[in-house]
């Protein structure tokens, strides 16, 4: 598979403006992840009311979820990230280019009134390809 980006680097957000993908092999859509601890029977919100722990929460169960399909965040073309808060997106911004290479795939960043529990805070849904 290759991938070619329209997008300069470096950029302040882990995202680029579009991707390229010529004969891809498999794609893998993971659906919407939050803050919710994978381990065990009985998952419970991982870090209530505060978006840095919440986000990274989110960011590991997509990359276990990667890992159980074969892939990992270099396969991720696209992100759609939706937050109650806009003003937290810096915050989000920051964390998440801890976990994406560069060059990173597209967002879409969505401001939302309110997520599937009162206490999340933000929720992502990534289209990986390889």
């Amino acid at each position: 598979m290759e991938k070619r980006y329209l997008t300069k680097q470096p950029h302040a957000m882990p995202f680029s403006h579009g991707i390229i993908i010529t004969k891809p092999e498999k794609f893998i859509f993971l659906a919407g992840q939050c803050a919710w601890d994978r381990q065990g029977p009985d998952r419970k919100l991982v870090g209530p009311g505060n978006i840095e722990v919440q986000t990274r929460q989110v960011y590991e169960n997509i990359k276990t979820l990667l890992a159980k399909a074969g892939a990992s965040f270099e396969d991720v073309v696209e992100m759609t990230v939706f937050l109650v808060d806009m003003n937290l997106h810096p915050i989000c911004g920051r964390i998440g280019k801890e976990y994406i290479p560069d060059p990173p795939p597209t967002q879409h960043l969505i401001g939302v009134k309110s997520l599937v529990v009162p206490e999340l805070m933000i929720e992502i849904s990534v289209l990986a390809v390889q």
